[in-house]
């Protein structure tokens, strides 16, 4: 999706040391999790992946759609964010794409 609205370009100029920090700032708070059955990094990148379709992440997680549900509300209140907030998604969103852009 980013790459066909050309969003690579914003991100040119910018060294991979500044994208690497945005990355790890907004993944920071999923990384304390101590809980090995809810990998919630996982989860947020699942959910981005399948365009926020909570069928599609259930299934790709082997979870039930109730257990994407309860991780997508501990993501939240870990990261202070609401999915509901354009803002907050767009991050995130971005977070997630460059990540995976950044680290593949």
């Amino acid at each position: 999706m980013y790459e066909e609205i050309g969003i690579n370009r914003l991100f040119i100029n910018q060294s991979k040391e500044e994208v690497k920090t945005f990355i790890d700032e907004v993944f920071l708070p999923l990384k304390n999790n101590h809980s090995n059955d809810e990998p919630l990094e996982q989860t947020l990148e699942a959910y981005f992946d399948n365009n926020r379709s909570a069928s599609l992440t259930a299934k790709q997680l082997h979870i039930h759609v109730n257990t994407l549900y309860q991780r997508l509300k501990k993501i939240e209140e870990k990261m202070n964010i609401s999915f509901t907030n354009s803002e907050h998604l767009l991050k995130v969103q971005l977070a997630c794409y460059l990540k995976k852009f950044h680290y593949s």
